[in-house]
């Protein structure tokens, strides 16, 4: 009988029950690409929002007698052809670099995700003619549409950022789209519709709550395509407009002068190289972390 008392004394051990959000964080730190891409994308955050706390000089500001000054001569990075400090406008582009590549995104996601989860939803033949419209747009490359935008509208980071905006709608559309059509023939969503649910609550309440991890995945990678689009629509004259510091102008700048001072190019196509990279790797880590089937093992 003691026995029997002892051991209903001790605590019996339990299964230990996780939160979605204790997993959702377990998964990222054990996955690297996850964690070197969010390590990269938090790093250009902080140093976009500390830029003026961190630059060694102002980004307009140039001593012509300092003109294409090598690194290591009053500079880190050294200067380009007006004697502007290359690292301090390297620091200011990544405002207008990642300033532009999140509201490209953010204009595509406020267009994109009402018309995708809308055609899913209704069907037939109003899903048939945005589809058909979304495959007219995917068959011509975005940037060369961006071109001819910001060519007949003129040059500037908020046109350019609009023009690539609109163009990357079907993208974000397709996939929200795709999980709509999956989820509005759920159980618990033909449950929803049969208890006299109306259509704007089945569709924020069942749909688009399920829609948030495409998004997310998706969003990511966008970002890093458009910072790609945007920097090469400055670099060609059609984006951001000079003396503003950006990336893709820098990289214009440096490489007229790529044989006499090569760190001008070379300092702003790493910039463009780690940004691009931090988001990919940001995505692909998301994409492994919130894939139901990568949860489950």
């Amino acid at each position: 009988m003691a026995a029997e008392v002892a051991q209903l004394s001790i605590p019996q051990p339990k299964d230990f029950v996780h939160s979605p959000w204790s997993m959702f964080w377990w998964r990222i730190r054990h996955n690297q690409k996850a964690m070197i891409g969010g390590a990269i994308v938090v790093f250009l955050l902080a140093v976009t929002l500390f830029a003026p706390l961190i630059t060694p000089k102002d980004p307009n500001d140039g001593e012509l007698a300092d003109s294409l000054a090598s690194p290591g001569q009053g500079y880190v990075l050294g200067a380009d052809k007006n004697g502007r400090d290359v690292l301090s406008r390297l620091i200011f582009g990544t405002r207008t670099a990642l300033g532009g590549a999140v509201l490209i995104v953010a204009i595509s996601e406020i267009i994109g995700v009402p018309i995708g989860v809308w055609a899913a939803y209704r069907g037939g033949w109003v899903d048939e003619t945005v589809t058909r419209i979304w495959d007219m747009l995917l068959s011509f490359p975005p940037l060369l549409l961006a071109f001819a935008v910001v060519a007949a509208f003129g040059p500037g980071l908020e046109k350019a950022a609009v023009a690539l905006g609109i163009l990357y709608v079907p993208f974000i559309a397709r996939v929200v789209r795709s999980v709509t059509l999956v989820q509005k023939e759920m159980a618990y969503t033909e449950a929803a519709r049969a208890l006299g649910y109306g259509q704007g609550r089945v569709i924020f309440r069942h749909i688009l709550p399920n829609c948030i991890s495409p998004i997310i995945v998706i969003s990511s990678i966008d970002i890093a395509y458009a910072l790609l689009d945007l920097a090469a629509l400055s670099y060609l004259g059609l984006g951001v407009q000079p003396p503003t510091a950006d990336w893709g102008t820098m990289l214009s700048e440096g490489q007229l002068v790529l044989l006499t001072s090569p760190h001008l190019a070379l300092a702003a196509g790493l910039a463009i190289v780690l940004a691009v990279l931090g988001f990919n790797l940001l995505g692909d880590g998301l994409r492994d972390v919130l894939d139901p089937r990568q949860a489950q093992r």
